[in-house]
């Protein structure tokens, strides 16, 4: 009867955790919905107004909010919040009060505020980004595995290759030029606006 106690408590944690991630990732869609661009030559034209803004502007210095469309910000105040009603959770994720592949994010920041390379560079910093995501999970299994009660690296690595496939849908569908957010591919020129 214990195990079977134990069992229910771990599946539970489990749809808790899948939840969470699944509210967070669907955060960050619903904030970038509105600047989706899904056509190449919706984005080709961006791309010209975007290398024609870089030539009127300077670029602005570097600053970054993490991973965008406030997914640092949701998952810290989902961690705080979180790890003061329930003591496991706060045990396990004390020590992660940021994204853990943050410094992906950061660096897919530091890309796109250039916005060098045209719709190719873009694709190249997204799927870094996603590589990048997949690595942290490669390297952090077992941390993983801790975090989630999964049981076996296949589960966390598949976890995050979700995670991975998710944030790489979003930077491609809300990342284009000139979209007028803090985001856009480009967004040092401009903050994300260009110049038509």
């Amino acid at each position: 009867m214990k195990v079977f106690a134990k069992n229910i408590v771990s599946k539970r944690k489990a749809l808790f955790l899948g939840t969470f991630i699944i509210l967070v990732l669907g955060a960050i869609y619903f904030n970038i919905f509105g600047t989706l661009t899904i056509n190449p030559l919706t984005e080709k034209q961006q791309q010209q107004a975007l290398e024609l803004t870089k030539q009127e502007t300077e670029l602005s210095t570097f600053s970054t909010d993490g991973c965008s469309a406030g997914m640092s910000k949701i998952w810290k105040d989902a961690v705080m919040d979180l790890s003061q009603t329930f003591e496991e959770f706060d045990n396990r994720y004390t020590e992660a009060s940021s994204v853990p592949f943050e410094a992906a994010c950061v660096t897919h920041d530091r890309a796109y505020h250039t916005g060098i390379g045209g719709y190719a560079g873009r694709l190249m910093a997204d799927n870094q980004l996603r590589t990048d995501i997949l690595l942290y999970a490669a390297n952090n299994t077992e941390e993983i595995r801790k975090r989630t009660n999964l049981s076996n690296d296949e589960q966390a690595l598949f976890l995050y290759e979700g995670i991975a496939e998710a944030t790489y849908r979003g930077v491609r569908l809300g990342g284009a030029p000139c979209t007028g957010e803090a985001y856009a591919w480009g967004f040092g020129y401009g903050g994300g606006n260009c110049m038509e």
